[in-house]
């Protein structure tokens, strides 16, 4: 799949996206993808598989979501996006995958939550193409709202937060599991009006981008 493309994911009219679907979309935006066509996609933490549809939709080959919990307005149809119920701190999800490679791998604030963020890592390059690439978001401990509301912050505010990431953090964890990253973001909306370069790397999200290592 290519990412050079110009333009937005189109919001799917039917089912009408969440606010978190809509946010999902604006990330994957900022890490310049604008198409699923084509691709072999993987959703980790799917909710309510708003994205595996509109992959699905926009002419993915394969379009795949696994949640702990079964989308509470998910529609299954012949020749659309396939669920898989599991949990993504083991390793059996793994085993119940329709394909064992795939071209695109989202994972949005899943690895905060697990026990062992390395062995999740480790599953997903075990899954990607050679020439495919993790998606993956997480709260940013450098954000400005973290200096701000140190004790307070909704990073640390989740109870079902285990480990937080820095930018070096992550960076670190993704090479020890032979990944590499592509791109690194920290947008602040409030300041999206900059060029890219001029914006500081303090919003409440790291959007990334990794890929195999050679």
């Amino acid at each position: 799949m290519s990412t050079a493309q110009t333009g937005s994911l189109p919001l799917a009219q039917n089912p009408a996206p969440r606010v978190s679907d809509a946010v999902h979309l604006e990330w994957l935006q900022n890490l310049g993808v604008t198409s699923f066509a084509g691709t072999r996609l993987l959703d980790l933490g799917c909710g309510s598989g708003f994205l595996a549809r509109l992959a699905k939709n926009q002419g993915a080959l394969v379009s795949v979501g696994v949640d702990i919990e079964k989308p509470k307005d998910g529609v299954f149809e012949a020749n659309s996006w396939r669920f898989v119920q599991a949990n993504l701190d083991g390793e059996d999800w793994l085993k119940e995958l329709p394909l064992q490679q795939f071209d695109m791998i989202l994972a949005f604030d899943i690895i905060e939550h697990l026990r062992s963020p390395v062995a999740f890592l480790e599953q997903c390059r075990k899954l990607l193409s050679p020439n495919g690439a993790l998606y993956l978001t997480t709260p940013n401990v450098q954000s400005l709202e973290r200096l701000l509301k140190p004790d307070s912050w909704s990073g640390a505010f989740d109870p079902q937060h285990r480990i937080l990431f820095s930018r070096y953090s992550l960076d670190f964890l993704l090479r020890k599991t032979g990944l590499k990253t592509v791109q690194m973001l920290a947008p602040m909306r409030s300041l999206r009006w900059l060029p890219r370069w001029l914006q500081p790397p303090i919003g409440g999200q790291l959007l990334v981008q990794a890929k195999l290592q050679s």
